[in-house]
């Protein structure tokens, strides 16, 4: 099967599908984080009508109650994909943090402090600070989580060039191509909208459940639907840019045999998600069928795009190399226990939901929020 990575050694395609699945959970959960603060940002600058102000939609209030959690949750099931990568791409991805430098230092800060102002953002206190004070807030925490994306793009951008790490070194400049870093960041950047939408349309449909409220009278699905399906659209657009930039070979390993049914995949599951975000527009509520057919578009948009990520890098680097790499890993086992320990912090991470999930409460249900200002 020339299908990437079935065709490569047992070792290198276990550790490769292990490593894509874990990061395409880890990206759930990722997505929500940085396309939640991205739209928290939008909707501060462009505020609405005075009737409907975007900031204290229903979608705000979840992400800005929601928003801490999944940062924890998306620090954790990073570790995975994180241990994996330094497994399969061992050299490639240690050379490449260390011609970042500072940058790959700061990662860890500057995810602390976005951890930290989101639940200053969360918080009712901020309602009564000047608005650009609240602006610059959910400004600096969007910078933040842009950080940490142009950090692991360009980590990958450096991983596949080898050839250019001598000077790398000596020059300091770790972007080759500011048009080829920004598509393909562009690319992922939007590709989150989606998978945000779909995650908060879920909780906006629990509410509605809890509520007794019919799915007909659930607010935000306007706004989701728009997100979501301009998010597609771009990330189709930004795929194709980038995939111009790419040399001849690359481009044929990721249009043939290998990475062909991915594509494929990528475009059947956005395909999907368009028409069921068409339908549930349609029918002006967020139906279980609906919502459980644009998050199947979705997981596999996601599948298709992470083993095509992987194949980009793959033909681009050592190849006996990672199988070296593989095997070794192979050898040392313990991989039952990352299994069990896997399983025990979903676990704890479904009990910790169940805690913790706070009610959404519309201005109108309790008078107490009538009177309360807007919180950004």
């Amino acid at each position: 099967m020339s299908v990437f990575p079935f065709a490569q050694p047992p070792t290198v395609s276990f550790y490769l599908i292990v490593y894509v699945l874990t990061l395409v959970l880890h990206a759930i959960f990722m997505t929500y984080v940085l396309a939640g603060s991205l739209y928290l940002a939008w909707a501060a600058v462009f505020r609405g009508s005075e009737e409907t102000p975007r900031a204290r939609s229903a979608v705000a209030k979840i992400l800005r109650e929601w928003m801490p959690f999944a940062l924890s949750a998306a620090i954790t099931a990073g570790v995975a994909p994180l241990l994996f990568v330094q497994i399969i791409y061992r050299q490639e991805f240690y050379t490449s943090n260390l011609l970042l430098g500072w940058r790959w230092l700061m990662v860890v800060p500057v995810l602390v402090v976005g951890f930290y102002l989101l639940y200053v953002v969360k918080s009712r206190l901020i309602s009564n600070w000047p608005l650009p004070v609240r602006i610059a807030l959910v400004t600096v925490i969007s910078a933040c989580f842009l950080f940490v994306a142009f950090c692991w793009t360009t980590n990958h951008l450096l991983g596949i060039q080898s050839a250019r790490w001598p000077q790398v070194y000596e020059s300091g400049q770790v972007v080759a191509s500011l048009g080829a870093l920004t598509i393909r960041l562009a690319m992922w950047v939007a590709g989150a909208f989606p998978c945000m939408s779909i995650f908060v349309a879920w909780q906006l449909r629990y509410y509605s459940d809890r509520d007794g409220r019919p799915a007909s009278q659930v607010g935000g699905l306007r706004a989701l639907s728009m997100v979501a399906s301009v998010g597609i659209l771009l990330t189709l657009a930004c795929a194709g840019g980038y995939l111009a930039t790419l040399t001849a070979d690359t481009r044929s390993a990721l249009l043939g045999s290998q990475g062909g049914p991915w594509m494929m995949a990528v475009a059947l599951g956005s395909v999907v998600q368009l028409n069921g975000w068409w339908l549930m527009r349609k029918n002006g509520q967020l139906s279980t069928s609906s919502l459980s057919l644009v998050t199947g578009g979705c997981l596999l948009m996601l599948t298709g795009a992470g083993f095509l990520r992987e194949l980009l890098r793959f033909v681009q680097v050592d190849a006996s190399g990672v199988a070296r790499n593989a095997k070794s890993a192979a050898s040392v086992g313990g991989f039952w226990l990352f299994v069990l320990f896997t399983v025990v912090n979903v676990g704890l991470m479904a009990i910790c939901v169940r805690l913790v999930r706070p009610a959404l409460r519309t201005d109108a249900e309790t008078s107490d929020q009538q009177t309360e200002s807007p919180t950004v």
